[in-house]
Parts: structure tokens; C-alpha cells; sequence
């Protein structure tokens, strides 16, 4: 069950919002439906438009759209990204650097939502908390000045729903690969409740089983139109890249529970948990402010796969813009969509295929990421000979081993200098960060350095951060992609609004996912803070409720 933590959240939260107490506003929703679409770049909404008939097609009709939002952090990364959806706040503040990191006492990496304290509950799985996270989202602020609230969140991965349901979230579920199940942890409750269970007795993932991913659409020359051709070398394992795709094993095996993730069903599971959470929770059902917060992850397993502009990552968004329209229709019977406020976005975007690039005369490349292992290593044998085990762990950004430093008397600034040209010299590493740079506030010209900045905990932060080159896709796999740079590819994701008090349109000033959270507060009548480089999203709020 929660701990004491929750309690120093929250009276952080009583200091920093002095004016909390102030009347919300009489038509404030009774959902805040939040919609976090893991790895969909703006671009997907533009390219595609056409083709949307259901919610997407709702969404652009219907909402404010923001067509210039970008993270303002640098490592773009799926922990990242969900700790700021519903919290504002960037990495530096939150603790959360990236998925993993280095922890020096334990001598390991650590997952963003590990906590050996919880235990998983519906299932096997990991025993995950929000604990890790500092500070509080704006669902703990909204619990507290109204406590009969429900705050409660859904996804496919641990880290999209632990991460947008904070630490006062009345419960988080997601999907395990051991036995296809979704799960919770004793971190939100003492036993799985009785609808999770059934629900995962009905063994709904199983039925996918011997099922094909196949075109959505009847025209595949649609498909080449608005995506390209369907075989692209450099998709995934560089083979199984063409319609129909085959699920890879049989129930119970986890790797048929884990292929399953690789396709659309995915989302179709999601969206089943999602509803019966909702309906368990009675969310929105009442005068309170609810909040339903859904990470449908589909598409970043899918664009990790086979690539941003592939003709199935084309079929996983058509797909989900049906799930979506389903998922209104559901709210619309239940809740109704005039009494919720709906807001989308992403949690990151995505680097395209290195092949699709090249054919398009753009210089990407792959590289493997012992390329930078080996000049390190060489360059610290070289440099301190008799020396082993100068760095704790590695695979793009450096952990150095203190211990061994201050054994061996090592200054570590020289000890960082001579990496950093090993690193420079393999001509795959545009630049590198050191503590000192990121700890400082001196202005410069390095159009990255704050991105970097805002990424930077000093706790938990490598001792070395590492700027790859533009197009440069630094993985072991012999094909897909993925994200991770301050590169707009990787940072510019869609924002939409749409319900009470939100005027529809497209609103071109630059913002960031940054900024929703502060202002879901302003509607809700809430004081909330602000990031020294984030705003309020007022244009679209209705005059009345600026």
C-alpha cells in the first residue's frame, strides 16, 4: 500500500500552492480523459489526416491542436516522457532521467518504476511503484482539494501508467509478458480486485492466438500512397517485414504474450482494461473531477519494429483511430463527452529508418554500440595502464566508478577529458556533457545544452551524456529504430484539447507536453507550477475562463 511518501508529496504540494483552496470552477469536467499515445510523432496526425474517420477525425474536427509542441528535455525516452504528461515538470526536478540508470550502491541499473518493497497483484510481473518519482502530478494536487477524486491510470507498460496515475493515484494496471495478464501492485491495494481477476480469466489475449495482422484497408495501393512500399530493408529482424504478420508462439508462452505487443491487438487490449477500470472506479460519474489517464503503446512497439513511415505503422494508427472512436462512444454513453475534457499526446517521437532516410538522400547510418565501448576502452589502457574498471556502465552515456577513481588517486576531470576525445573520435558523437557544463548556468551558444540541462539529475544522471550525430541510430539490433536525442524527430509530438471551455482550432506558438499539466490546473481552478521555460496553453481557453 502507499507509503509515507505520498503524505511529503503532498505537503510539498500544500507549500508550493498556497492559493489551493481557491473555488474551482462551477463547469469543471467530471473526466479529464488523458490519451498518451507512446511514440507518435506529430507528423502522423498530418499525414494521415484523410484517412481518419473516428477519433483522430474527432479529435482534429473537434479540438485544439497544437501543432508546434516539442519536449524540452533531451533524453527522449518513455519513463521521461510519461513523468511529465501530468506533472509539467522535466527530469531534472522529477528524478526521472530515462528507463534505467546507474545505481552506485547497488552496483546495477535500476528500472524507473522498480520497487522491491511492492509486490505484483492479478499476476507475475514486477513490484513497481512510483517511488522513484519526486515530487507530485496534478492528480495528487487535485486529490488533495478534493479528496472523493479518482485518479487511476492504464497502459501496456508499468512506466506510461505508474508515472501519469503519481503517487495519490488510486490505482495503475498494466501488461505483463510472463502470463498475458494485466496487473497492479500492493503499492495502490492489498489484493487484485475482482474485475481485474476475472478479467484476466477470461484469457482474452489467448484468443489472439493463430490470428494475422492483416491490411485494415482493402486498397493496398492506398497504402503505398500515403506510406511507401511494404518490404523496406532494415525493418526489425529483417525478415518477418511483409502483410500479413503471424503472432510468434502459442499461449501460455511468454513469447507469443510478448510478440502480441508488436501488433494492434495491443491497443485492443488496452482499451478493454481501460473501460472495465473505468466502470470498477465509477469514474466520472459524479460531480468530483475524475481523471482516466490511458497509454495506449501499440505504436511505439510497432514504429520501434518496423519504422515511422511503414506501411504498418500506417495500419496500427488507422487501427487506433477506430479504438478511439470506440473509446468515445463509451465515454459518450456513460460519462457523456460534455461533461469531459479530452486531451492527446505522446510521450516522444521517433527517428525514421536509417534505409528510408538514405533512399531519400538524407546521410544516416547505424553503428553498434561497442564502436564507442572499444575507443573508451582502448583510450583508458592507454592513458592509465594497470587501471581496470574505470567505468561502472556503459552503452551510449558513461557511469564512471567512483571507488576506482578515488583507489587509484585519478583526477576525474582528466579521466573525463580523455574519454570524451575517444568518444569525439570515432565519428559518431557530436558532443558530450559533463557535470560541471550542466550544473552550470552560463550562457552558450550550444543550441542542445539546455535540453540536456532539463535532463540532468545529479544523483542519478551519467557522469557523461552523449550527443550522437543527427540520423545516427546507435543500436546492437540489426535493424528497426528507435529515440532517445534532442533531435526534433525525437521531440516533437502532438498536443490536443477538446471539451468544455476549449475553443477548437490550430494554435501554432511553440509549446511542450510541459505545459499540460499546468494548464488541466487552470481549468480546474487550480494553482499549479510552472517550469521556468513552460507556459499556459490560454489561447485556446475560452475568454471566459482565461
Amino acid at each position: 500500500m502507499k507509503r509515507f511518501g505520498l503524505a511529503a508529496v503532498l505537503l510539498t504540494a500544500m507549500i508550493l500552492l498556497p492559493s489551493l483552496g481557491q473555488e474551482q470552477s462551477a463547469a469543471k469536467p467530471q473526466l479529464i480523459l488523458f490519451l498518451s499515445i507512446d511514440q507518435m510523432r506529430f507528423d502522423y496526425l498530418t499525414r494521415f489526416s484523410d484517412l481518419f474517420k473516428g477519433g483522430f477525425r474527432t479529435l482534429l474536427d473537434q479540438g485544439a491542436v497544437f501543432p508546434n509542441a516539442n519536449f524540452r528535455h533531451a533524453l527522449t525516452e518513455t519513463g521521461p516522457g510519461h513523468a511529465v504528461l501530468l506533472s509539467g515538470r522535466h527530469p531534472s526536478h522529477s528524478g526521472i532521467i530515462s528507463n534505467n540508470w546507474y545505481d552506485p550502491f547497488l552496483k546495477r541499473l535500476v528500472n524507473v518504476v522498480d520497487d522491491p518493497v511492492q509486490s505484483p497483484l492479478g499476476g507475475e510481473g514486477r513490484g513497481a511503484s512510483p517511488v522513484n518519482f519526486l515530487g507530485f502530478t496534478l492528480g495528487d494536487v487535485l486529490k488533495q482539494k478534493s479528496p472523493e477524486s479518482r485518479v487511476v491510470a492504464v497502459s501496456l507498460t508499468d512506466r506510461s501508467a505508474i508515472l501519469m496515475a503519481g503517487h495519490g493515484g488510486d490505482a495503475a494496471y498494466w501488461y505483463e509478458t510472463t502470463g498475458g495478464n494485466f496487473i497492479t501492485s500492493t503499492y495502490y491495494m492489498s489484493k487484485a480486485p475482482a474485475w481485474l481477476e476475472n478479467w484476466n480469466n477470461q484469457r482474452l489475449a489467448d484468443r489472439y492466438a493463430g490470428q494475422k495482422w492483416t491490411r485494415l484497408l482493402e486498397e493496398e495501393k492506398l497504402y503505398e500512397t500515403y506510406a511507401g512500399p511494404d518490404a523496406i530493408e532494415g525493418e526489425w529482424d529483417r525478415k518477418d517485414i511483409v502483410f500479413p504478420h503471424s503472432i510468434r508462439g502459442t499461449p501460455p508462452q511468454r513469447e507469443f504474450y510478448d510478440y502480441l505487443r508488436r501488433t494492434p491487438f495491443a491497443d485492443e487490449l488496452t482499451l478493454s482494461v481501460a473501460l472495465e477500470a473505468m466502470r470498477a472506479h465509477q469514474l466520472g460519474l459524479d460531480a468530483s473531477t475524475d481523471i482516466l489517464a490511458i497509454g495506449f503503446s501499440a505504436t511505439d512497439i510497432v514504429g520501434h519494429t518496423y519504422g515511422a513511415e511503414s506501411q504498418e505503422v500506417m495500419d496500427q494508427l488507422l487501427r487506433l483511430d477506430l479504438i478511439l472512436e470506440s473509446l468515445f462512444q463509451e465515454i459518450e454513453g456513460g460519462v457523456g463527452l460534455d461533461k469531459t475534457l479530452v486531451v492527446l499526446t505522446a510521450d516522444h517521437g521517433v527517428l525514421p529508418l536509417v534505409e528510408t532516410l538514405q533512399a531519400k538522400g538524407i546521410e544516416a547510418r547505424r553503428a553498434h554500440p561497442q564502436v564507442l565501448e572499444a575507443a573508451v576502452e582502448q583510450a583508458l589502457e592507454t592513458q592509465y595502464p594497470g587501471v581496470e574498471n574505470l567505468i561502472a556502465d556503459s552503452s551510449r552515456d558513461i557511469y564512471l566508478d567512483e571507488e576506482v577513481l578515488q583507489r587509484h588517486r585519478l583526477n576525474r576531470t582528466e579521466v573525463e577529458t580523455t574519454i570524451i576525445k575517444a568518444l569525439l573520435s570515432t565519428d559518431l558523437v557530436e558532443a558530450v556533457y559533463t557535470h560541471s557544463q550542466l550544473l552550470s548556468n552560463e550562457p552558450s551558444s550550444d543550441r542542445y545544452i539546455e535540453l540536456f540541462r532539463n535532463s540532468f539529475f545529479q544523483p542519478r544522471s551519467p557522469h557523461l551524456m552523449v550527443l550522437v550525430k543527427k540520423y545516427l541510430y546507435l543500436d546492437s539490433r540489426p535493424g528497426g529504430t528507435g529515440h532517445g536525442t534532442p533531435y526534433d524527430y525525437d521531440r516533437h509530438v502532438p498536443i490536443i484539447f477538446m471539451g468544455r471551455g476549449i475553443e477548437p482550432g490550430s494554435y501554432p506558438a511553440p509549446c511542450g507536453p510541459e505545459d499540460i499539466a499546468p494548464t488541466l490546473a487552470k481549468l480546474l481552478g487550480l494553482d499549479y507550477p510552472l517550469e521556468n521555460d513552460s507556459r499556459l496553453l490560454s489561447e485556446m481557453i475560452e475568454p471566459a475562463r482565461r
